[in-house]
């Protein structure tokens, strides 16, 4: 369990970290927090973001499991290309071959996180993550730096084959160059969670944490009786500016459990607020949460949380600890614990 304190002569003094991170990574391009508006008019278009992986520290193969773009006004009904494509050369993307891709209903506002039922594995250095958008679309884009690494495509009058970004009539960067001659003066709200291959969500399995580990940090939810979290993480890694808050919810409105996965237990609806409000993306450092499973499933529990919309389940790295399972989470949602099968 990570950031675990104890008191010694008055001062907090951090312990061993111990290994439970997913190692994945959230990769964005955006450089500040100030917001301009995006409006897609004329043309259904598609709008995406090229990272680079070598640069960014990704080891290869990597799977990557969700990706994100920030919305202003969204045009429900109208179905959404979610496409992923790894470029071995870098430069433009006209080469760029399709690793992944799925339809969704973008229908609010605010950060909106599509997560692949089977996380998309890529094997060349650059990859390309793009949203192809109806007309009325409106997106958020920061205000920092250049746009080359945002790129424009559309076909006039029509659609162009997702799968083949050469066959748009217009492909290229936002930076104010033909063909597209559209300067955003930043990049497009667009990020993506990656791991590398084996290192995912999806490479999981119960380790046992350290004997000598203090659980005195630990703290029981009062609407929760089975869930703890880790108070250090937020009075001494968040400086008592962040609040964690849990309720038990019903399972009629829980998310159906991961395929090879049967959930157990009690779900959970858990929230985290800052003075800014609630917390709708991923917090920079996790807060450990502990869940004591039912005796016969503690050799086995898994700890879950379900997130964006519609909230799907991730299955978390998790260390037991005598008779709770700990899982680090960064994300508000639903909890809960599984075991496979």
């Amino acid at each position: 369990m990570k950031r675990l304190f104890v008191v010694v002569l008055l001062c907090l003094l951090m312990l061993t970290a111990l290994p439970i991170s997913a190692q994945e990574q959230t990769l964005s391009l955006n450089g500040n927090s100030q917001n301009a508006v995006w409006f897609i008019s004329g043309e259904a278009s598609l709008v995406m973001n090229g990272f680079d992986l070598n640069a960014a520290g990704i080891a290869l193969p990597a799977t990557i499991s969700a990706v994100s773009i920030s919305v202003e006004t969204p045009t429900p009904g109208t179905a959404v290309d979610v496409v992923i494509f790894q470029d071995a050369n870098g430069g433009s993307p006209v080469d760029a071959a399709l690793a992944g891709q799925t339809q969704v209903d973008i229908t609010q506002a605010g950060v909106f996180t599509v997560n692949f039922p089977t996380p998309v594995t890529v094997s060349q250095p650059a990859v390309w993550v793009g949203f192809y958008l109806p007309v009325n679309f409106e997106f958020l884009a920061d205000t920092s730096g250049s746009s080359v690494l945002t790129y424009w495509a559309w076909t006039p009058n029509g659609r162009f084959d997702v799968t083949n970004l050469a066959s748009a009539q217009v492909l290229g960067p936002s930076d104010g160059s033909a063909p597209v001659n559209i300067d955003m003066g930043g990049k497009a709200r667009i990020s993506l969670e990656i791991a590398a291959a084996g290192e995912g969500v999806n490479a999981v399995a119960q380790t046992i944490g350290a004997a000598d580990v203090s659980m005195s940090v630990l703290q029981t939810f009062a609407e929760c009786q089975a869930l703890q979290w880790d108070t250090a993480d937020e009075y001494v890694s968040y400086r008592d500016n962040l609040n964690v808050h849990c309720r038990e919810v019903s399972s009629q409105y829980v998310a159906p459990a991961p395929e090879g996965y049967t959930r157990r237990g009690v779900a959970y609806d858990m929230q985290f607020y800052q003075q800014s409000g609630i917390v709708s993306g991923r917090l920079p450092i996790a807060v450990t949460h502990c869940i004591r499973p039912a005796a016969e499933d503690l050799d086995l529990a898994l700890v879950g949380n379900a997130y964006g919309f519609p909230r799907t389940w991730r299955i978390l790295p998790t260390q037991r600890y005598g008779d709770v399972v700990c899982a680090e989470i960064r994300r508000g949602g639903n909890l809960a614990y599984f075991v496979p099968g």
